[in-house]
């Protein structure tokens, strides 16, 4: 069941927080100055409010391991990190652990680093890609600075410890009562930070959970420094987020990231086949509307057209006229003064269009060639070309010759 709190404003960040008791196991903050719960309910993603938000991850999936590293270049804090998990047998089989850091404290020569390794198995409600960012819940609360806070989270108490302002430890407690092995462990953890130089002297306990006087009584006996009850206050993002998401959201959003890839491939090659054909079919319009205009032009000039085909008609009828070296009579008159005096005469002359055709009678072979070469050279036949057959015999002696000329630039 879901109970609303209160209505969520618009624009806010927001984060899934795990909630005291498994009764109302999730609760749905908005972050800033006027944080507020938005509603409470029994998974992440029945929260309507879960869209965008971060979930605050359970202390008890995230195993918190802080580490001195002997160096204090930032970027090579992962390789070193990654060999003390493997050393330490943190390192889950059939894969690389997903984990994240934050520097808690800077010396000279060393760097003390808190690292959150993700749980290899996880719930199911937990593995939903419906979240962009995965947190863990102490980073999302503000914690006093050099004290030892125990809350209440899903019927299970929790344990956080800083180091000045920053987090130095957290870890999931085995009760959700302040019992004696609960004691135990608060003593112990604390003990053991000290003696790893992660933590200095605690100046208090803060609880933002219930307990009885008696239980206060004990738990400052137990640590030697004031215990204080006080109210959870609302949670608030970190400055610099963790990435702690699941293996399998990861494969999740990279196939997703993928097929929107591919999808917005798809509608480009759409958009640029649509553009294509938009730019062929105006290519088809115009050209269209070109041949419409010419039609159109050559309907309105239709007349003037046939006039000037029946011009150039009646030219090419006079031309043969107006061409004076192709004029068969001026052809004819030049041909005749080519001739030898009486050793050769015209029997046949033909003219029609650029081709004349000659017939004549020689007295002999040598006048038959002095009439050819006379016509060749004749300056008066200019742009002809002219052809000899064979001369042939006659009865009587004679050569009978045929001269075929064309003239090239006549059309």
């Amino acid at each position: 069941m879901v109970r609303t709190l209160t209505r969520s404003p618009k624009d806010r960040p927001t984060v899934l927080l795990p909630g005291a008791t498994e009764a109302e196991p999730w609760e749905a903050w908005t972050t800033g100055a006027d944080a507020q719960c938005l509603r409470v309910g029994p998974t992440p993603t029945d929260n309507r409010d879960a869209a965008g938000a971060t979930l605050a991850l359970p202390a008890a999936q995230v195993v918190a391991l802080p580490l001195w590293l002997l160096e204090t270049d930032s970027r090579q804090f992962r390789g070193m990190i990654t060999l003390q998990l493997e050393a330490r047998g943190l390192q889950p089989r059939g894969g690389e652990p997903v984990f994240d850091w934050s520097t808690v404290a800077e010396e000279p020569g060393r760097t003390l680093v808190l690292v959150g390794i993700l749980s290899a198995s996880l719930p199911e409600d937990l593995e939903t890609a419906s979240f962009p960012a995965f947190e863990v819940s102490p980073r999302c609360l503000p914690l006093p600075a050099d004290a030892l806070v125990v809350w209440m989270e899903q019927d299970r108490l929790v344990a956080a410890v800083t180091r000045g302002e920053r987090l130095a430890y957290f870890q999931a407690l085995p009760d959700s009562l302040f019992s004696t092995r609960v004691l135990q462990d608060l003593t112990c953890m604390v003990a053991s930070l000290q003696m790893q130089e992660v933590i200095g002297h605690l100046q208090r306990v803060v609880l933002w959970t219930e307990a009885s006087a008696a239980e206060i009584a004990r738990l400052q006996s137990q640590l030697g420094v004031p215990v204080r009850p006080e109210v959870r206050p609302a949670p608030s993002l970190p400055a610099e987020p963790w990435q702690l998401t699941p293996r399998r959201v990861f494969e999740v959003k990279r196939q997703r990231a993928a097929r929107r890839w591919w999808t917005r491939l798809g509608v480009l090659a759409a958009l640029l086949l649509v553009v294509a054909l938009l730019a062929l079919g105006l290519r088809l319009f115009l050209v269209q509307r070109d041949v419409a205009q010419l039609e159109k032009w050559q309907a309105d000039h239709a007349q003037a057209l046939q006039m000037v085909h029946q011009t150039q008609s009646a030219w090419h009828d006079l031309q043969p006229v107006v061409a004076r070296d192709a004029y068969p009579l001026e052809v004819l008159l030049h041909t005749a003064a080519s001739l030898p005096s009486d050793q050769v005469r015209l029997t046949l002359f033909e003219a029609e269009g650029n081709h004349v055709l000659i017939k004549a009678e020689a007295k002999n072979l040598t006048a038959a060639f002095q009439f050819f070469d006379a016509l060749k050279k004749n300056p008066d036949l200019p742009g002809y070309a002219w052809e000899m057959a064979q001369p042939h015999s006659l009865a009587d002696d004679d050569t009978q010759i045929q001269i075929d000329g064309t003239h090239a630039t006549h059309d």
